[in-house]
């Protein structure tokens, strides 16, 4: 694919000038506002910097920012993105407090915001300015730090004290309201904590089965709007918390431990021991994530009743002479795995040999390529469509060029003090908005390029001439290969035929190829 070179955009700096003094500060050094105003207007015009406001802080202290009415200001348009560039006359103008310094830094970085100080010679576009950023990064990261350390030890210390510190999501079957210290077992969820254990070791029922019978019965998981999975189930037989227990740091091993709680047990001892070697006896096996030889339509399935992807699903049909299952391949629909009865697909499950026809009887009847994938395989326009975006660009590059010419010359003014600064503001606006249309129209006209293909690649009628004439002649591993190659997915629809049968309809072919 041939790659469009484009001359790189000069990003547009919307710059706010921060003033402040306090009262003693204007006495003794003549930082007056307008005299840091004027300066940094100045200085701006110069950079060829939007000045998009001016915030102004008169006898405000620079020890806090908090009692700053333009500093809280300046503060929500970064955030709002409507200012990625903050000139200063001095950082002390800022503020005289390293915690807010580093506050403020974190602040500009996180939303892409350059920062500039004229007298410390402070340009984010510098090297000086850079190592200014990277020494306050340091000092951040310090206490960081320290923060984080000072915080496992808490929480270390509160664990071993016999506190649970699931704050944000209690463990099934507790509540704890806000200022307890210690979690209380909710009834209702107990009930089912019970249940869970019961099905597992009582009843046998597998994880899975598990959880669709909750599903089914549509109880409610501890987080709003999910379902109970195999995973979810597997948590809840794990969790020492059911037998009173705390523990610190489930997913670090060397740093794990468990002391007991100042919480009620829900279940027993023996009981969570008998799961515990239950689960650790138990044979793991999951699910055919990947095509093999004998379910090569694995990956590439689509379901047409509501467009999630279908997964395999092996089942044993019938034991052979040696005693040995035997498993046939087939497929379903992902979202019909788990889910309770008000959100789950309604797709029936279908073979793999019945894939296998209905995919035969589709390209059986593909008799016009372009008719099938809706293509216009014509190039007659390609040159003339592509000379015509060019022109296009070309247009919208001069309005942008002229565009820039005017803003400069309305900041020009407001500089000279021929136009007000609101005046400035809503020249800049309209200006703004007008750049911006023009920026989206000339990226919808490159992107509407015609391009230029690789060399090589294979034909869509190619492809369809040689499906029809060779897929029966392919074993299963060549089928597999074939798919995962030249195409992107298959739309099915299956519906039930009878009570015990269902057939299979293609709908549509995406095929992965170029069409001249």
């Amino acid at each position: 694919m041939k790659e469009k070179k484009s001359k790189p955009k000069k990003a547009v700096l919307h710059t706010a000038i921060y003033v402040r003094v306090s009262t003693d500060e204007q006495a003794k050094e003549g930082f007056s506002i307008r005299a840091q105003a004027e300066k940094l207007k100045a200085y701006a015009l110069l950079k060829e910097w939007e000045i998009y406001d001016i915030y102004s802080d008169e006898g405000k202290s620079g020890k806090n920012i908090v009692e700053r009415p333009d500093m809280n200001r300046l503060i929500e348009d970064i955030e709002n993105g409507n200012v990625n560039n903050v000139l200063v006359f001095k950082v002390d103008r800022l503020t005289r407090s390293t915690k807010n310094l580093i506050e403020l830094v974190e602040l500009f970085e996180d939303n892409n915001c350059a920062f500039n100080s004229l007298t410390e010679s402070i340009d984010t576009d510098t090297p000086s300015g850079r190592m200014f950023l990277k020494i306050i990064g340091i000092f951040a990261e310090f206490e960081r730090e320290n923060l984080v350390s000072r915080l496992k030890l808490g929480f270390e210390r509160k664990v071993k004290e016999g506190y649970t510190l699931a704050n944000y999501s209690l463990s099934y079957g507790y509540t704890k309201k806000k200022g307890q210290k210690v979690q209380k077992v909710q009834p209702e969820e107990a009930k089912i904590v019970k249940d869970i254990f019961s099905m597992y070791l009582d009843e046998n029922k597998a994880m899975s089965r598990i959880a669709k019978i909750l599903n089914e019965r549509e109880i409610e998981t501890k987080r709003h709007g999910k379902t109970w999975a195999a995973t979810t189930i597997k948590a809840i037989l794990t969790n020492p918390t059911y037998i009173g227990k705390v523990r610190y740091l489930g997913l670090d091993k060397d740093k794990y431990f468990e002391v007991d709680g100042r919480h009620e047990g829900i279940i027993s001892e023996e009981t969570f021991s008998l799961a515990q070697e239950k689960i650790s006896n138990t044979k793991k096996t999951s699910r055919t994530k990947r095509p093999k030889e004998e379910n090569y339509f694995c990956g590439i399935l689509v379901c047409g009743l509501c467009g999630s992807k279908f997964t395999t699903h092996n089942y044993a049909c019938k034991v052979d002479e040696h005693g040995e299952k035997q498993y046939r391949s087939s497929y379903r629909c992902n979202k019909k795995i788990y889910y309770n009865d008000g959100i789950t697909c309604r797709s029936p499950g279908i073979t793999h040999k019945k894939v296998e026809q209905a995919f035969a009887q589709y390209i059986e009847k593909i008799n016009d390529f372009a008719e099938i994938e809706k293509i216009d395989l014509g190039n007659n326009s390609k040159k003339s469509k592509e000379q015509e975006q060019l022109e296009y660009i070309h247009i919208c590059e001069d309005k942008l060029k002229k565009l820039q010419q005017r803003k400069k010359h309305v900041m020009e003014q407001y500089i000279s003090e021929e136009i007000t600064f609101e005046n400035y503001k809503e020249m800049l606006k309209v200006f703004n908005e007008k750049y911006k249309r023009l920026e989206m129209e000339m990226q919808r006209a490159e992107k509407d390029m015609p391009i230029e293909e690789k060399s090589g690649s294979v034909l869509l009628e190619d492809i369809i001439f040689n499906l029809k004439e060779n897929w029966d002649y392919l074993d299963n591993k060549e089928r597999m290969l074939f798919l995962q190659r030249f195409i992107k997915k298959i739309v099915i629809r299956v519906e039930k035929e009878s009570a015990n049968s269902c057939i299979a309809k293609i709908e549509e072919v995406i095929f992965n190829a170029k069409t001249e």
